[in-house]
């Protein structure tokens, strides 16, 4: 029985690699389309390369559906084919699933794929290109740290596409001028930020109206509106986003959108909206969260039995008896280089625990800093500046700052000022932006409640984190690391045994 595709007659279906094609066209704009029209080809075809063409398509496809689960399980699986032939689609698979991997913060298998895709490169100068670009672009380098590139960097993954004799990168270099305004909306440098929001807006239209590029621009340009104050806009453009995240089935960008369209409405003092976005993002980060752990799971299980099979037909091969010894040594010698490496690495997360004991001391044990002089960088009156600040120490004082609601406006609201006002103050006189203020008050409160109270040794890391205000897990074991150095069951593992230590 012959399977049914909208837009695929029969006489397509002996003509392959047209179909291949036509999901190519179609991917960015309807990836639901391009998902059936792989799959028949899954179904249909008995030639590896055109089976890899269409699992890597099915990847993506998903991918841009936000559906990790399935898309890790079919580009997982076709990552293990050992192909001579079709080495350059393997290779961006595996780029793909280690940014894949990364997102979902398995950093250890999102870093054995980029190897895996990089050690597979020939003199082949677009391919090469290409992943140089995506490495740099996904900051999948090994010594790279998990906040965004520099600026520098998304020049230089920008110059490799440009590279590429193939006319389709519009996607690429769309994605990395959202890259280059994301730094400068962190910066509050919006000029810049919209310079780039603008570039990615002209390459989304290379492509079919409502593509997936399209969507990130317009959330992206969502958050420079919000910045901008101009939150009637930012909500009209966000909306546009959602249609296209509904469009795509996308979860994980619905929930960015309700998130941010809730925001926007709170800045309007419009409360029975803010509450309504609220509720509906809160009802999508469930779902996405249960998505994503099922992800996380179905990664680790792929990535074991690959392992196990491997063991097996080493076992299965007559000579697997002359490796017996050569591997007992090698595994001595791996042990011994771990073990080394642990001790090494434990004296440094030490060190870390310390310095960052050290850092929250400073106050009581160093001279004042000298006064800034804010006359020639903010633009408040000085009367206000002051009371401002006085407010703010206040609230560094209760423990508001662990309200998940907390956001720029809310606190302005709170602060009977507005979010531009307040935005310059704590940049001024705290040298950092609003979230990061925020998170580094949450991250020294329960560090706080560890040192001091000894039964939120015994808490799950998910309680720490919902008790410091952070909205996931994740999310707050990401930001702990920024602000202390360390992961927070290592911060946790430290203190337990200063403890039991005698000399404690």
């Amino acid at each position: 029985m012959l399977l049914l595709l909208s837009g695929v007659s029969i006489s397509q279906e002996s003509n392959i690699s047209g179909l291949l094609a036509q999901a190519e066209e179609v991917l960015y704009s309807d990836p639901q389309e391009a998902i059936r029209i792989a799959e028949y080809i899954s179904e249909k075809s008995d030639q590896p390369a055109e089976l890899l063409q269409a699992a890597y398509l099915l990847t993506r496809g998903f991918y841009i559906e936000g559906k990790y689960n399935q898309a890790l399980k079919i580009g997982m699986k076709f990552s293990e084919e050992e192909l001579k032939s079709d080495r350059g689609i393997q290779i961006q698979l595996n780029i793909l699933l280690a940014k894949l991997l990364k997102d979902l913060e398995i950093n250890s298998l999102a870093v054995k794929y980029s190897d895996k895709a990089k050690n597979s490169l020939k003199a082949d100068s677009d391919t090469q290109n290409w992943v140089t670009g995506k490495i740099i672009q996904y900051g999948l380098e090994k010594n790279q740290k998990d906040s965004l590139p520099a600026p520098d960097q998304f020049y230089s993954a920008k110059s490799k596409f440009k590279k590429i004799t193939s006319s389709q990168y519009s996607f690429q270099i769309g994605n990395i001028d959202l890259d280059l305004a994301e730094i400068y909306l962190r910066k509050f440098q919006l000029d810049s930020a919209e310079v780039y929001l603008s570039s990615a807006f002209r390459e989304s239209k290379k492509e079919k109206s409502g593509n997936y590029l399209e969507m990130k621009a317009l959330i992206k340009y969502g958050e420079f509106l919000f910045l901008k104050n101009a939150h009637a806009t930012a909500i009209d453009t966000l909306n546009a986003a959602m249609l296209l995240a509904q469009k795509f089935s996308n979860l994980p960008e619905q929930y960015k959108v309700a998130q941010a369209i809730s925001e926007n409405y709170l800045a309007l003092n419009n409360l029975k909206e803010f509450n309504n976005y609220n509720q509906r993002a809160d009802e999508i980060s469930t779902a996405v969260g249960n998505a994503e752990n099922d992800a996380v799971n179905t990664a680790y299980n792929i990535f074991n039995s690959n392992e196990t099979k491997r063991f097996t037909l080493f076992r299965a091969n007559a000579r697997w008896q002359l490796f017996i010894l050569g591997g007992i040594l090698l595994l001595l010698l791996l042990f011994w280089g771990f073990t080394k490496l642990r001790y090494r690495a434990r004296i440094n997360q030490y060190r870390k625990f310390i310095g960052y004991l050290e850092k929250r001391k400073e106050p009581s044990t160093t001279p004042a800093p000298p006064a800034i002089d804010t006359s020639k960088t903010l633009n408040i009156p000085k009367e206000t500046e002051e009371q401002l600040l006085v407010k703010l120490e206040e609230f560094e004082n209760s423990l508001d700052f662990i309200n998940k609601e907390i956001s720029l406006s809310r606190m302005a609201l709170q602060f009977e000022t507005n979010t531009k006002y307040l935005s310059e103050l704590i940049n001024a006189h705290k040298q950092k932006n609003f979230n990061t203020y925020i998170n580094e008050l949450r991250v020294n409160y329960i560090t706080d409640k560890l040192k001091n109270d000894p039964q939120y040794l015994q808490y799950k890391i998910s309680y720490l984190a919902k008790e410091s205000g952070f909205s996931s897990h994740s999310v707050f074991a990401t930001v702990f690391k920024s602000v202390t150095g360390i992961s927070p069951t290592t911060f946790i593992n430290i203190l337990q045994n200063k403890q039991e230590s005698p000399a404690a």
